[in-house]
């Protein structure tokens, strides 16, 4: 089903505790709404978010929409998982004061360091994880074209001229080296994802985003910041969900080929430059 590995580990502990420890008795053709109502509302779940207890309902409802299609589960007629689920609102957790779009200018603004400077664009105008923007290879650079590949599920996203502007700002830079990766340090090697966060916290500090040693939630910089800064600026611009989750890399890609074709035009229209002279 296109699913990570963390995704799917995830999915084995759920079945794992339904099927094996609270209903091994069952078979799962016999599974009906009220077992899994039992297994949300079990001791072991009473103390559980509203958040997690849909998560292991999306992992049922996952499971039992997936043996529908299979011969060998033709016992199985319904999905009593996705029943349940639609009685359970989602919770969503107030954003970080630190996560809006002021701010990641303000800390973009901050970092002096060319290359960081590249990756801090990258996280906030692609809504990529840290590792995936460190794992981005020289072939992945479609500047001419307007898009980068991203993500070991080769996610093709668009990006504007900042974007293209920051890469080749720091690729004058770029180490002479025989690496495949785009972001190295001066010594010829990956970067950690240890060294970004340092020139991230330390320029939201100098751009009075946040104080120095500061560790409460709601005022911690990190590059995930630029993430949830993405995600709620495209959120709040209209972009609909299904290219929202193909972009962040949180679609199922082989559903969603046709959206490859994007340019960099669907994406500026959505996310102001990070400089206020557009450059660096």
């Amino acid at each position: 089903m296109g699913r990570s590995r963390r995704t799917l580990n995830a999915y084995s502990r759920t079945l794992c505790a339904f099927f094996h420890e609270e209903f091994p008795d069952v078979a799962l053709e016999d599974v009906e709404v009220r077992h899994i109502e039992d297994y949300i509302s079990s001791p072991a779940a009473r103390d559980l978010s509203q958040n997690t207890k849909r998560r292991y309902l999306e992992s049922l409802r996952s499971f039992f929409g997936w043996a529908m299609k299979r011969p060998r589960y033709e016992g199985i007629t319904g999905n009593p998982a996705a029943v349940v689920l639609e009685e359970i609102p989602q919770v969503s957790r107030e954003r970080p004061d630190c996560a809006m779009g002021e701010n990641a200018k303000k800390i973009s603004h901050n970092i002096a360091d060319p290359r960081n400077k590249a990756i801090a664009v990258v996280l906030a105008k692609t809504g990529c994880r840290i590792h995936e923007a460190l794992s981005i290879e020289l072939g992945d650079l479609m500047l001419d074209d307007g898009r980068v590949r991203k993500g070991a599920g080769q996610t093709v996203v668009p990006i504007d001229e900042e974007v293209k502007h920051a890469i080749k700002q720091y690729q004058f830079i770029h180490p002479d080296t025989d690496s495949e990766y785009l972001f190295l340090s001066v010594r010829g090697n990956r970067v950690s994802s240890t060294q970004v966060q340092r020139a991230v916290r330390k320029a939201a500090v100098k751009a009075n985003v946040m104080t120095e040693g500061e560790t409460c939630f709601h005022r911690k910089s990190t590059p995930q910041t630029f993430r949830t800064v993405f995600t709620t600026l495209i959120q709040n611009q209209g972009m609909s969900d299904r290219v929202l989750q193909y972009i962040r890399g949180d679609a199922n890609n082989r559903t969603m080929n046709n959206l490859q074709t994007m340019r960099s035009s669907h994406l500026s229209f959505f996310l102001a430059p990070l400089e206020s002279d557009s450059g660096f």
